[in-house]
């Protein structure tokens, strides 16, 4: 999966619990402790709302600020996620 605005729309396509999850894997992927991703799923439509929001110039600048390493990592959470 390419992160950019078109795969962020796929996403927000899905439903709450289905996005959540795919969120919850990509932290994992990260060593995120889910303890400190539940507080920020429990408003799925200002997640979405802010996926939606994003410009190319800001998902480039925030790829870029994670580090190829951590990049990858979310991209195989994404992947290894709930599928619709």
């Amino acid at each position: 999966m390419e992160i950019n605005r078109k795969s962020l729309g796929e996403l927000t396509a899905l439903s709450d619990e289905e996005l959540a999850e795919k969120i919850r894997s990509a932290a994992r992927s990260c060593g995120v402790d889910a303890s400190k991703t539940a507080p920020y799923l429990s408003d799925m439509t200002a997640v979405k709302k802010k996926l939606n929001s994003l410009s190319d110039v800001q998902i480039k600048a925030l790829l870029s600020a994670l580090g190829d390493e951590n990049v990858k990592k979310i991209k195989n959470g994404l992947d290894n996620g709930t599928k619709r």
